[in-house]
């Protein structure tokens, strides 16, 4: 078993109704050399006598206090101090499900990978099984057995372009990062934006990573039900953002002059139209109905064409359909799913 140390880093604002199972998750990881960066950005409820009941415990945990400036700079404030050979990140009201995860990532036994990925679920019966004391020992016995896959050069589209097609991309809590590849790329989160930075953070690690495996493992739990993500309320500010954020997503396509790769920056930039358009019709979008269709004009417009060639079947099928409706039509069809959705959330709340 390896004794690399591992840097598990988790931003938290205000995080009391999760935070304390966020943290016991980390902790109770098989693989002991760890060091557990908490960082309270700026909490005002019960976040810090939490974090400092842990932090007392257990001499694992190092607390960091900042004020109140958003999960970039408090993720920034962690990877200076982060001493670990392998660097992770876990948002506070997630939580890490197999204890082996870490075991796993410290066995990878290829020197030269720079990224490690993992399988993730939103399923709250995974989250219910990975805290049943009587499997644990199963997940103890299949730490020993957790093979990766073979290195996959990070800069080839045949291995980006899935994963930027799936938003797998899109995020860091899927990923374990080896601290030198962070050190040569430079890579930091870009502050001051709210949606995004995960992808921008990704970017600049694959400009200077080499290798990546993955691990057959259900390593992590994510929480889909946080009312309080921006993606749940309507954000005034988020179509520029995600304009700005494919922006450099298509920057980097061109870099590597692949017209797959543009292809699919050009697909996530359609869904990005597609998602805007559907938030116009949140009950706090405060817009008339002539301004929420002149602003579905501009979001239709700020995505014209999708090229589908070299994508999926499910991303041509979008494409394709996409590339035949005009903004009214659009307007229209986000509406439904928006009416669908509410419908769901308003079921299961009664159930």
């Amino acid at each position: 078993m390896s004794n690399e140390l591992i840097s598990v880093i988790v931003p938290v604002y205000n995080g009391q109704r999760y935070l304390a199972d966020c943290l016991r998750s980390v902790l109770r990881q098989c693989h002991e050399e760890l060091e557990l960066i908490v960082v309270d950005d700026g909490s005002t409820d019960s976040t810090p006598a939490i974090i400092e009941g842990f932090a007392m415990a257990d001499d694992r945990v190092v607390r960091l206090l900042a004020d109140h400036g958003g999960a970039s700079r408090a993720r920034n404030a962690a990877l200076d101090i982060a001493r670990g050979e392998w660097v992770m990140f876990v948002d506070a009201d997630d939580e890490m499900l197999s204890p082996c995860l870490l075991t796993a990532v410290a066995g990878v036994d290829c020197s030269g990978v720079d990224v490690v990925t993992f399988e993730t679920t939103g399923d709250p019966l995974d989250l219910a099984e990975a805290r049943d004391r009587a499997l644990v020992p199963r997940h103890m016995c299949a730490s020993e057995r957790v093979r990766s896959s073979r290195p996959r050069r990070v800069l080839d589209p045949d291995y980006l372009v899935p994963r930027i097609a799936d938003e797998s991309l899109n995020t860091v809590w899927n990923k374990a990062y080896r601290r030198r590849t962070l050190m040569r790329s430079g890579a930091r989160f870009p502050v001051g934006i709210s949606l995004g930075e995960d992808l921008l953070f990704n970017l600049a690690v694959a400009r200077g990573a080499v290798s990546a495996v993955h691990l057959p493992l259900l390593g992590y739990y994510y929480r889909r039900d946080n009312s309080a993500s921006v993606t749940r309320q309507f954000h005034p500010g988020k179509h520029e953002e995600l304009m700005g954020v494919n922006d450099a997503l298509q920057e980097f396509a061109s870099e590597l002059g692949s017209a797959r790769l543009r292809a699919a920056a050009g697909y996530i930039r359609a869904k990005n139209a597609v998602s805007s358009t559907r938030d116009l019709h949140h009950l706090e979008c405060p817009f008339t109905l002539r301004k929420k269709l002149s602003t579905a004009r501009g979001y239709r417009d700020s995505a014209p064409h999708v090229s589908v060639g070299g994508l999926g079947t499910v991303q041509q099928t979008f494409g394709t359909a996409y590339n035949l409706v005009g903004h009214r039509s659009l307007f229209a069809l986000t509406w439904l799913l928006a009416a669908q959705g509410l419908r769901r959330r308003a079921a299961v709340r009664s159930a």
